[in-house]
């Protein structure tokens, strides 16, 4: 994602106005400034040329478009460029580029401090409304920590798990996710469902949801289990409580840790979706595994896009009510549940 940062780095530098003439240094000269290949740079360019921002000149190099260089400016962070986010990324880059609007993107690698230089750069830069994926810790004041920034903010994928939100957000609806998985394993007449998870802000949402369904069933979970993080071995335990417990499906917060207990399994012998029916969650690299997951997918391009719009509204009309958006995902049904299929497999 080296061009993305390079990218970002550029719409800042015409947001401050860094090339008055309006004529950008040349691919080699930001080459060896940024220390980057010529492939990324011109990734970069033509980033920013197909939303309009720049256009080449041919012979003559890259200029600013008119009327560009004092355009909306919003500031976006992320904890991670690799997974899950970019496709969020995407939709905010399309909605953006739709208004007429600039983004300068930050990553965070959730980190506190990372998160705190980030924001500040982006204000810094001139960011006029900012999109955040902040880290959440014990007892955060979400509400006290967007009014804190001094311009319009809305959080994306971030909330209370109380509800008692007082920000304007775009989440995934990830109680929802847990629910319809959970619904999707009882209707193939699983009554032992285990619920497995690691820690992560979205983990508490599908927790709730799935057991929302069992309970719905009159249904005890057969496992709730939540680690800090899986590896291998991990997942060899958690296939030993399993089957202790008698579950016959689990849903496992995230793809990874479904993957991981997919192959814990097929090494004792056991099928998949037979003797155990297994779903993810995020819909990243489900389809992936030895046997495909079945996995809830939340709806990130759109998650994106309507952050967009939320504070688009925010940026012109201050006075109107708060907004919170929830975005219910979809569940992409795959072998890992489907007996048939894996039959004819």
């Amino acid at each position: 994602m080296k061009f993305r940062v390079l990218a970002d780095e550029l719409r800042r530098g015409i947001a401050e106005v860094r090339w008055p003439e309006g004529r950008l240094p040349t691919e080699q000269q930001l080459a060896a400034e940024q220390q980057v290949s010529l492939n990324t740079v011109r990734r970069a360019v033509d980033l920013l040329v197909s939303e309009g921002l720049v256009y080449r000149r041919q012979g003559s190099g890259t200029y600013v478009a008119p009327g560009k260089e004092q355009g909306l400016v919003v500031g976006v962070t992320v904890p991670s460029m690799t997974y899950y986010y970019p496709r969020i990324i995407a939709g905010i880059e399309s909605e953006l580029a739709a208004h007429g609007a600039q983004m300068l993107l930050r990553s965070t690698a959730y980190d506190l401090g990372q998160e705190k230089q980030a924001v500040e750069g982006l204000i810094a830069a001139g960011a006029q409304g900012l999109l955040l994926v902040p880290e959440l810790t014990p007892g955060t004041d979400l509400a006290a920590y967007v009014a804190g920034l001094g311009r319009p903010a809305v959080l994306v994928e971030r909330r209370q798990s109380s509800g008692t939100d007082l920000h304007e957000f775009v989440c995934s609806n990830h109680a929802a996710g847990g629910y319809m998985a959970a619904g999707h394993l009882l209707s193939l007449g699983h009554s032992h469902v285990a619920c497995l998870a690691r820690g992560n802000p979205h983990a508490g949402h599908v927790r709730r949801g799935v057991l929302g369904a069992l309970a719905d069933a009159d249904l005890e979970p057969a496992l709730d289990l939540q680690l800090d993080r899986w590896n291998p071995a991990d997942a060899e335990d958690v296939l030993d409580r399993l089957l202790a417990a008698g579950a016959t499906a689990a849903v496992c917060f995230a793809d990874r840790e479904g993957a991981l207990l997919m192959s814990a399994a097929r090494r004792r012998g056991l099928r998949i979706p037979q003797d155990l029916a297994l779903i993810g969650y995020d819909d990243e690299v489900a389809d992936l595994a030895e046997v495909p997951l079945t996995a809830v997918s939340p709806a990130k391009h759109a998650v994106g896009r309507l952050a967009v719009q939320t504070l688009m509204r925010r940026l012109a009309e201050p006075d109107s009510p708060l907004q919170q958006h929830l975005v219910v995902p979809k569940l992409v049904v795959r072998e890992s549940t489907n007996i048939h299929s894996s039959m004819r497999d």
